[in-house]
């Protein structure tokens, strides 16, 4: 359940980023099925289907509705994934800082004194 949980960026531990905790999103989904419940109610008890009741008639203004929906969907879940991508890039970085560097590179190897202004060189 936890390696399912890693692959769909969702954050089991309770230090979520906006707000993304496992708590909350259990609340979301929730509150997301009684909103359903509510809009079937209201669709039996009226007659009416949920655009009608909000004065959304017409025609193609069903499909305006669904491609804002949509449009807003796609753009909260870009915005979800690049904060879950800059995560792993950000703790790769860090990774690799902690790494030492190999004992034959560059950066290991020990340099020469630099003269300064005003001292003797041989």
């Amino acid at each position: 359940m936890k390696r399912l949980m890693e692959n769909i960026n969702v954050n089991p531990t309770g230090a979520g980023t906006f707000g993304f905790t496992h708590f909350a999103e259990l609340w979301n989904g929730r509150l997301a099925m009684i909103g359903i419940i509510c809009l079937v109610v209201g669709e039996v008890t009226t007659g009416k289907g949920q655009l009608a009741q909000m004065g959304i008639v017409g025609r193609g203004a069903g499909l305006l509705v669904v491609l804002f929906l949509v449009g807003l969907t796609v753009a909260s879940m870009l915005g979800y994934y690049a904060v879950g991508v800059a995560q792993r890039l950000a703790l790769t970085e860090s990774q690799n800082s902690a790494t030492p560097a190999p004992a034959d590179s560059p950066e290991t190897a020990p340099s020469a004194p630099v003269p300064t202004a005003g001292t003797p060189t041989n």
